[in-house]
């Protein structure tokens, strides 16, 4: 098998650290580059300039306000997606990464010009520019936690359950153009979450269940050929934003209907098992 020289161009979260512990297990990965994350205010102001003020305020009250309460009570759920899809979630290497503000901007291009890498695998990061995706002769494939053309932009698996489509609950790794997600696709892969799973937990999920399709998408590579494309599942086309307080309530009955009572179980039995066993 060639040795080819693979770069990860990604943003620091936990998805990152799983494709990348993935990886290792069978490939070389010659640098991590981690694109700076913009801060909160930033996002703020690109969502009201985008979407307007009523809908940047919808989606802010939802992320301080009811993501915090998923996150706190879906952890046990998260361990069980760690544990079933046995993922590694050691910290990523510091001596591979390279931190870059902006993934389209010059000094990120000189970069890639000095790794010169055969292969740049995607995650997690904002549209890379023509500019950028220009510098290097190299194929970039980016794993979309969604169905794609109908899930582009975020939270694909979220959207697919909401709007009542479990079926194109999945992952589609593509060739990177310069639209939102509209690259060819390579490969789509799909599961169903199970009643516990939620927005939170849905893109771990959604991470989980295409490692094997990248491992064989970049073996592909490897062997010196370009892996082929297939037209979509569904020819709806839509970018898709994160949810407002007001869309995440009225989608309960498709998505989170049980999850409030999940999260009061957990509660009880947390505190029961404190009572009874607790812990000093």
């Amino acid at each position: 098998m060639r040795k080819i020289n693979i770069v990860l161009l990604a943003r620091d979260c936990d998805s990152t650290i799983i494709v990348y512990n993935n990886l290792k297990l069978y490939f070389e990965i010659e640098a991590i580059i981690l694109e700076k994350t913009i801060s909160k205010i930033t996002q703020f102001k690109r969502r009201v300039k985008l979407l307007g003020l009523w809908t940047a305020v919808g989606q802010l009250v939802f992320m301080m306000t009811v993501f915090p309460f998923l996150k706190l009570f879906s952890q046990k759920r998260k361990k069980e997606i760690y544990e079933q899809y046995h993922l590694d979630i050691s910290p990523l290497p510091k001596e591979k990464i390279i931190h870059v503000d902006k993934l389209s901007s010059s000094a990120a291009r000189e970069v890639l010009q000095k790794l010169n890498p055969d292969l740049i695998i995607v995650n997690g990061t904002r549209i890379i520019s023509k500019k950028t995706l220009e510098s290097v002769k190299t194929p970039f494939i980016n794993i979309h936690v969604g169905i794609t053309p109908e899930f582009r932009g975020v939270h694909g698996g979220y959207w697919a359950m909401a709007t009542g489509k479990k079926n194109l609950f999945g992952v589609t790794i593509h060739y990177v153009d310069t639209g939102v997600d509209t690259g060819e696709i390579i490969e789509q892969v799909f599961t169903l979450p199970v009643k516990k799973d939620n927005f939170y937990t849905y893109p771990y999920l959604q991470t989980a269940i295409c490692l094997d399709a990248l491992k064989k998408i970049t073996l592909t590579f490897i062997e010196g050929k370009k892996p082929g494309t297939h037209q979509p599942v569904t020819i709806e086309s839509e970018i898709r934003f994160h949810p407002t307080i007001f869309q995440w309530l009225g989608n309960l009955k498709r998505t989170l209907i049980f999850v409030f009572l999940f999260c009061a179980v957990e509660l009880f039995s947390e505190l029961l098992c404190n009572t009874i066993c607790p812990v000093y």
